[in-house]
């Protein structure tokens, strides 16, 4: 053990303990970088397979939409093409394709209004109980996503962490956002009134 303590007084020995010191320090930093993506990556996949199930039950929804209007077929085709192109999509396309689709949604919820035998159908509530259920587990990852964006990219954003993150070739992550039309105000007097 001697032998050890009296290389490390010298100064090569110091110059070795130091080198050893800043690779565990860099090493460190990339595990935790490493980790954090990692974590995203996990947070994403979840929302993607929620996305993916609301893709199917909101294809069904118009179908079931399609059938009483020929009109009503616009919003289908629209979540079809989507739909289609959606596993080949990068996350950020993803990510605009999920907004696109809650604006088609929103749409579609207009249309079902204007057939009050659809509203009525067994399909149609257990359409809907889907998507809900659907929808409220898609906002839990997305908190969860946007969690482990905030984290990342805090790390990111930090001194020294943030020198190095760089050279090592990490880059910030896009969080889930609301679309324009979530973030408007509802006029609920009218909705309630059926305009």
């Amino acid at each position: 053990m001697e032998p050890i303590i009296q290389f490390l007084l010298t100064p090569a020995g110091m110059i070795l303990a130091a080198i050893v010191l800043v690779v565990l320090i860099i090493g460190g930093i990339y595990n935790r970088f490493v980790s954090l993506r990692n974590r995203v990556e996990e947070a994403f996949r979840a929302i993607d397979a929620y996305l993916e199930q609301r893709f199917d039950q909101l294809t069904k929804l118009a179908d079931a939409v399609a059938s009483y209007n020929e009109h009503e077929r616009k919003t289908h085709t629209e979540l079809a093409k989507i739909r289609s192109g959606y596993r080949t999509m990068s996350p950020d396309e993803k990510i605009a394709a999920a907004n696109e689709v809650e604006g088609l949604e929103s749409r579609m919820r207009v249309q079902v209004e204007r057939y009050p035998e659809l509203k009525a159908s067994e399909i149609y509530k257990d359409l809907t109980k889907a998507i809900t259920d659907i929808e409220e587990k898609l906002s839990a990852s997305r908190r969860s996503y946007n969690a482990n964006v905030y984290k990342f990219n805090t790390k990111l954003g930090q001194f020294p962490t943030n020198i190095l993150g760089s050279i090592m070739g990490f880059k910030k992550a896009e969080m889930f956002k609301a679309t324009e039309e979530k973030r408007q105000d509802i006029d609920l007097r009218g909705r309630l009134r059926g305009e």
